[in-house]
């Protein structure tokens, strides 16, 4: 079976403790039966298990996790020895039938780094023929929000999708701050297309990665980018933004499923 990944997926690796949002705190860390084998035979990770989960400390930081951001695991034994959700993270894998598509994950700071700033189109390794609605995406002849408009004809105000957004889960209390912010202001359609067709480029990426992530989800992918415009018009960083997107509602599997529930559109059902 053949895996495809971005053509950014290898430009990835982690920066350590150069990165201000550490994915090891806050995440339950399951480890898988190969890794625990030989985790059970080292001491000094053994103590730390409850079961296949490693106990976390306080505010819910890894025990490995030394304060200068590193990893005492890797300094002690190296990279390979990690579990595999450590070693993967912040990679996906959706399993089809004939072929798997591989990414990394908007919820890394690095991860978003690399796809927002990317200069070229999406384009796949080893190459494929994209979707319709990627190469809408990436189609210049007309501004974004156009293009945005033929895979969503109606996208919702800006009021009502924070109220939506408002009734999920929260994992950061920071994030109900914010999309409190945006019920308050209000943003207005005029606002935030010119800041999505402003920055035209970072928007794509950021649709794009939907759209290749979730195939057909088209509603979605137009929604969260609608909203990313919103937390930027909050005055958040368009990086900090999208990963707090990610964070908040594709790295729970609740609000993941409501959030594809509540603006599934698909365009390929009308043509």
């Amino acid at each position: 079976m053949i895996t495809y990944f971005p053509d950014y997926y290898h430009d990835f690796k982690c920066i350590a403790d150069k990165c201000k949002h550490t994915c090891c705190a806050g995440w339950e860390i399951d480890v898988d039966e190969t890794s625990l084998e030989r985790f059970r035979a080292e001491p000094d990770i053994a103590s730390h298990l409850d079961g296949n989960t490693i106990i976390l400390g306080d505010n819910e930081r890894c025990p490995f996790l030394r304060e200068d951001g590193l990893c005492s695991m890797i300094l002690k034994h190296g990279e390979d020895f990690l579990c595999d959700i450590c070693t993967e993270h912040p990679r996906f894998y959706n399993e089809y039938e004939d072929y798997t598509d591989g990414g990394i994950g908007l919820v890394c700071e690095e991860a978003c780094r690399i796809i927002l700033d990317k200069e070229d189109d999406f384009s796949l390794v080893p190459q494929r023929e994209l979707s319709d609605d990627i190469k809408i995406v990436f189609d210049t002849s007309k501004p974004l929000t156009e293009r945005l408009a033929v895979l969503k004809p109606n996208v919702c105000t800006s009021l009502s999708r924070a109220e939506f957004v408002n009734t999920m889960e929260v994992l950061d209390p920071s994030w109900t701050v914010i999309i409190n912010k945006i019920i308050a202001e209000q943003p207005t359609a005029e606002q935030e297309k010119k800041c999505i067709d402003s920055n035209a480029r970072a928007f794509s990426n950021f649709c794009a990665y939907f759209l290749y992530r979730y195939p057909e989800e088209t509603g979605f992918a137009v929604e969260a980018t609608y909203l990313l415009a919103d937390l930027v018009l909050s005055n958040i960083d368009i990086h900090e933004a999208a990963r707090m997107f990610s964070g908040e509602i594709e790295y729970s599997d609740v609000n993941i499923d409501k959030a594809l529930d509540k603006w599934y559109y698909s365009r390929a059902e009308d043509d």
